[in-house]
C-alpha cells in the first residue's frame, strides 16, 4: 500500500452539520437526531479499533520474534567470528613451522655441502686426487 502500513482504509471526513429547526423540534429531538446520524461511525471506529489492535499484537509478536532471531545471530556470528580466528591463528603457525622447516632444511644442506668440503679434502690428502677420475 501506499502508506506503508498494509491495508489501510482511507476514510474521508467532512465537517458535519446536524441542523436542527428548534420551532418544529424539541431539543430531545434534535439531539436524538444528530446523535443518529454519528451512531453508524461509532462502530465502524470500534472495529477498526479492534482490527489495529489484533495487527499491533501481531507485530508485537514478530517484533519479539525478529529481536530473539538477532541475538541468535549475533550469538551465531560471533561464534564463527571465533572460528575465523583460530583456523588464522593456526593458518599462521603452519606458515611459522614452514619457515622454520625451511630454514632447518637450507642449514642442514649447507653444513652437508661444508662437511662433504672437508671430507673429499681429507680423504684426497690421503689417496690423492687419482682416485676421483
Amino acid at each position: 500500500s501506499p502508506t506503508g502500513y498494509g491495508d489501510c482504509e482511507v476514510v474521508k471526513l467532512e465537517q458535519g452539520f446536524a441542523g436542527c429547526d428548534y420551532k418544529s423540534m424539541t431539543g430531545e429531538e434534535c439531539f436524538a437526531h444528530a446523535r443518529s446520524l454519528v451512531e453508524p461511525l461509532s462502530g465502524y471506529f470500534e472495529n477498526q479499533d479492534k482490527k489495529y489492535e489484533a495487527v499491533r499484537f501481531e507485530c508485537a509478536k514478530f517484533s519479539a520474534a525478529t529481536k530473539a532471531k538477532v541475538a541468535e545471530c549475533a550469538y551465531l556470528q560471533e561464534a564463527v567470528n571465533a572460528k575465523v580466528h583460530e583456523t588464522n591463528e593456526f593458518g599462521e603457525q603452519f606458515n611459522e613451522a614452514a619457515r622454520a622447516t625451511e630454514q632447518n632444511c637450507k642449514k642442514a644442506c649447507a653444513e652437508y655441502k661444508e662437511c662433504r668440503a672437508k671430507t673429499v679434502a681429507a680423504y684426497l690428502k690421503v689417496v690423492g686426487p687419482k682416485w676421483l677420475r
